[in-house]
């Protein structure tokens, strides 16, 4: 449907008087939920809109996995998510993500005396960000962040005990959980395996908003 003909139809369903301004023109849409989106620009360019496409718990490798995926279901691409997947994870494996990729960065909520009192209490579960903070012993305070990664155990344990500063990463010496990032790219997959498995070859219509 081109531009003129999808102003048209438009104007005949809305009522007199009433114009839409279109700013852009987009190749596909994906819509993920209620607000909840990605736009494929017609330079190739992919636009996510939502906190659930867009969630700040993901580590920069899952988000760039996310947009990669995305955009091959809005190309009509889906037979490639598998490959895409093999890709990262080979990765990950050899060890070749930057160790910004992997980390996570969390902003402290609470202040350390308010956080052990939670947990005294059985009001929250332990996190990364504020067993690292008190195991450092310097004085952190709310809004402060603290970046760290997951580094590989003798023992599964939980990920706040396996959490690692990243300013103590060691690129010559690296020790992140290979098994627990590649278990967060699967996480991802599965998330979305309903809708790529549906994806089909024929690109969606143009759209212009």
């Amino acid at each position: 449907m081109s531009n003129s003909e999808l102003r048209k139809g438009l104007a005949k369903e809305l009522p007199s008087g009433i114009e839409v301004e279109f700013d852009e023109q987009f190749d596909a849409m994906f819509s993920y939920k209620a607000k909840n989106y990605a736009l494929l620009t017609r330079s190739g360019d992919v636009i996510i809109k939502g906190g659930a496409l867009k969630s700040r718990g993901l580590e920069k490798f899952q988000r760039m996995f996310l947009e990669e995926m995305i955009k091959r279901i809005m190309e009509g691409k889906g037979e490639e998510i598998g490959h895409l997947r093999h890709q990262f994870e080979k990765r990950i494996r050899n060890r070749e993500m930057p160790i910004e990729m992997l980390m996570k960065t969390d902003t402290l909520q609470d202040s350390l005396e308010k956080y052990r009192a939670k947990i005294a209490g059985s009001a929250r579960n332990r996190a990364a960000a504020y067993e690292l903070a008190l195991a450092s012993g310097r004085n952190y305070k709310p809004g402060d962040q603290i970046s760290y990664y997951i580094k590989a155990t003798p023992k599964k344990v939980a990920a706040y005990e396996a959490a690692k500063p990243a300013s103590e990463f060691d690129p010559q010496n690296r020790d992140e959980n290979i098994d627990y990032y590649i278990a967060k790219l699967d996480d991802l997959v599965k998330k979305f395996s309903g809708i790529t498995a549906e994806v089909s070859a024929p690109k969606q219509e143009n759209l212009a908003l």
